[in-house]
């Protein structure tokens, strides 16, 4: 009896077999020196491990990447083109929770809201990039794209993160508007929405980087309580506090609709 001889895997599968487990492989062990845990063995190996496919040099290389390094800059620009972040949704829970709970037609309730918008979102985002292994590799590969000896690969990287970012300051400035707009917030005149978001993303990336680097979350305590108490903020919610204040002003055209029984 004459078997029938398997097809064999097409090239865009096994791309993204690879990628795929490439990026796994990141997530769950970081990137260790000299890409130590990138290269085809290690992947080749976890692939089969975990799915039972067994791959070989001869079947990847050049006729799906022509080197390790090639298939090594294409895990990273993977990882680069990554538009999720971590903090998004326990950020925007957070908000959600407290704009339910504020009587919109009351202009000293939506000024209490917006700062505790800052504060109470702004530690809901630090704790979520402390934790995010996500965001801690995308950092590397941040590092790595100015670090790279060959030009064209960190050029790659440059583009991949350059795009990544507009995707997502796109996205953020929308939540922007719509929260601002909700409690009847505008940008100031002599200001712009794109400013704030490059000024609150790039805040948001320099605390947690320094936060991964002591080891720790500082926190200030400012009197914004609703009889003056003190309550702890976060240096990133802090920060974002000052700039929201910077950029936004109450908005004279507001309608609140009618007012609360």
């Amino acid at each position: 009896m004459v078997t029938a001889r398997p097809s064999r895997m097409s090239r865009a599968r096994l791309r993204n077999l690879l990628l795929t487990e490439g990026r796994a492989a990141l997530l769950e062990e970081g990137l260790e020196s000299g890409s130590s845990n990138l290269t085809f063995k290690h992947v080749y190996d976890r692939l089969e491990a975990h799915s039972g496919i067994r791959v070989t040099n001869a079947s990847v290389i050049g006729r799906v990447w022509d080197s390790l390094a090639d298939f090594q800059t294409d895990v990273l620009v993977s990882i680069a083109e990554d538009q999720g972040r971590p903090e998004v949704g326990p950020a925007l829970d957070e908000v959600a929770t407290l704009l339910a709970g504020i009587d919109p037609t009351s202009a000293e309730s939506r000024a209490r809201a917006i700062r505790e918008v800052c504060r109470a979102g702004g530690a809901a985002t630090t704790r979520a990039l402390a934790e995010s292994s996500n965001w801690s590799l995308w950092i590397t590969v941040v590092s790595l794209s100015q670090s790279m000896p060959d030009r064209d690969q960190r050029e790659r990287i440059r583009i991949a993160l350059a795009h990544a970012h507009a995707q997502v300051h796109a996205f953020w400035s929308e939540q922007f508007v719509a929260i601002s707009g909700f409690l009847g917030y505008r940008v100031r005149p002599d200001r712009t929405l794109a400013e704030f978001t490059v000024a609150v993303t790039a805040l948001s990336e320099g605390c947690s980087i320094r936060q991964r680097i002591s080891g720790r979350t500082e926190v200030v305590l400012r009197p914004t309580g609703p009889d003056d108490e003190d309550q702890e903020w976060t240096l990133f919610a802090s920060g974002l506090d000052a700039i929201v204040q910077a950029y936004f002003e109450p908005d004279p055209g507001f309608d609140a609709g009618p007012a609360v029984p």
